[in-house]
C-alpha cells in the first residue's frame, strides 16, 4: 500500500502528496475505479479517511478527544468533575423530606382537601395553622374526648350490670359528630361573622357616601364609620389599620375585601378601589352599589313574606291542631274500640314528639330567613 501511494506521488508531481482515495462507482455494467485526493486539488473533495486502528497493535497512538473535552475548560473540567461524581456514587432516589406519608396523614389530607375553604376561614378567624395541621389537631381532641366518654359511660354500665359495648358505640359515636363538628367550626364561625356584617353594612356604607359628599376624602369617612357599626365597623377599622401602616388605600381595600366573609362589603369596596385606581368619582360609584343592594334586599324580604306565609300554615296545621286533636281522638276512640290504651307514656312519647316537631319548624324559619336580617 505503501508503495502504491508512493508511486501515485511520483506521478502526480506538483499536485502535492495524496490524502485519500475517492469511493469507488458502478455505473450500467461499467466499474469506476477510485481516484487519489491531493491535499492542494482544490476542486476535488477531501472526506476525511476514516482508518481504524486497533489499540492493541498501535499503543502509542492517541486516543480521539470526547466532545465533552473540547469545550472551554472551565466547562470540561465541571463535567469530568460531574461525570466521576455520578460513577463514584449510586444511584439515590429522591424523596420527600418527611418521607412517604402514612394512612392517617393521608386521611388528614383527603379530609383538608374536602373542605376547599376551611383555609380561608382560618385565616379570617385569624388562625395560623394550615388546614392540614388544624385537621390533626381537632383529630386529637376529637379522639381524647370520645376516649374519656367511652370510659366512664362503660364504668357506669359495668357498674350497674350491664354490657359495655353500648360505651363503646357511643364512643364512636361522639367521634364522629365532635370531629365534623370541630372542623366545621372555622366555617360556621366565619358565615355567622359574615351576617353580623351584613345586618349593618348598608348603614355603614350610607354614612360613608354621605361622609363623602359633605367633602370629606375617602380615609377620613371610612375612620369615621369604623365605630358604631358593629362587626360592619371592624372591617372599616381593618383598612384603617393598614393604612396607618404605610400600606396604600387601594391595597388595603383589596386585602380586607378579599378576606371578608361579607358580599355586600367586598361589592362596595371592590367599586371604591375600581374608582380610585381608574380616577372616577368615588361618591357616585358607592351611591349606585348602595341603591342597587336597597332594592335586593326589598326583594329578599318580599321573598321571605311569601316563603313565611306557607311555613305558618303547615305549622299552624301539623305542629298545633294535628297534635291537640289526634290526641283528642285518640283518647275518645280508646274508650269505644280497645286497639291501645293512652296511659302517661303515651302521652309522654306524644309531648316528646311535639316538642321535636316545633323545633324543626323554627329551624326551618330560621334558616329561610334573609342574612341581613339575623
Amino acid at each position: 500500500m505503501a508503495l502504491f501511494v508512493k508511486k501515485k506521488e511520483e506521478k502526480a508531481g506538483d499536485k502535492g502528496p495524496v490524502v485519500g482515495f475517492t469511493k469507488p462507482k458502478r455505473f450500467l455494467f461499467f466499474k469506476i475505479k477510485s481516484k487519489p485526493i491531493y491535499s492542494n486539488d482544490s476542486q476535488a473533495p477531501q472526506p476525511q479517511p476514516q482508518v481504524r486502528t486497533n489499540q492493541a497493535t498501535e499503543p502509542n497512538r492517541p486516543m480521539s478527544i470526547p466532545k465533552f473535552l473540547q469545550r472551554k475548560p472551565a466547562q470540561a473540567q465541571e463535567s469530568v468533575q460531574s461525570a466521576s461524581r455520578a460513577q463514584a456514587q449510586p444511584s439515590i432516589k429522591l424523596q420527600h423530606p418527611q418521607g412517604k406519608p402514612n394512612q392517617l396523614q393521608m386521611y388528614f389530607m383527603q379530609i383538608a382537601n374536602q373542605h376547599k375553604d376551611l383555609e380561608a376561614a382560618l385565616r379570617a378567624q385569624n388562625m395560623k395553622e394550615s388546614p392540614y395541621e388544624f385537621v390533626q389537631k381537632m383529630f386529637t381532641y376529637s379522639i381524647v374526648i370520645s376516649v374519656v366518654i367511652t370510659i366512664a359511660v362503660s364504668i357506669l354500665l359495668v357498674s350497674l350490670g350491664l354490657t359495655p359495648i353500648l360505651g363503646i358505640v357511643l364512643g364512636f359515636a361522639c367521634y364522629f359528630g365532635l370531629f365534623n363538628k370541630f372542623i366545621s367550626y372555622p366555617l360556621d364561625r366565619s358565615k355567622v361573622v359574615g351576617k353580623d356584617i351584613e345586618k349593618d353594612i348598608l348603614f355603614a356604607a350610607r354614612d360613608l357616601v354621605i361622609s363623602m359628599r359633605s367633602g370629606m376624602p375617602l380615609f377620613n369617612a371610612i375612620t369615621a364609620v369604623s365605630t358604631g357599626y358593629g362587626a360592619a365597623s371592624l372591617e372599616f377599622a381593618k383598612v384603617v389599620e393598614l393604612v396607618q401602616l404605610g400600606t396604600p388605600i387601594e391595597q388595603a381595600l383589596d386585602e380586607v375585601s378579599n378576606r371578608s366573609q361579607s358580599k355586600t362589603f367586598k361589592r362596595i369596596m371592590l367599586q371604591a378601589t375600581v374608582s380610585l385606581k381608574a380616577g372616577a368619582d368615588v361618591v357616585g360609584a358607592l351611591q349606585g352599589v348602595v341603591d342597587e343592594v336597597e332594592q335586593e334586599r326589598v326583594i329578599e324580604l318580599r321573598r321571605y313574606g311569601q316563603r313565611l306565609n306557607a311555613l305558618a300554615m303547615f305549622y299552624m296545621l301539623f305542629g298545633v291542631i294535628f297534635p291537640s286533636m289526634g290526641i283528642a281522638v285518640a283518647a275518645i276512640l280508646t274508650t269505644f274500640i280497645s286497639l291501645f290504651t293512652v296511659d302517661e307514656n303515651t302521652l309522654l312519647f306524644a309531648v316528646i314528639g311535639i316538642f321535636f316537631l316545633q323545633v324543626i319548624f323554627l329551624n326551618i324559619m330560621r334558616s329561610s330567613r334573609p342574612t341581613f336580617a339575623m
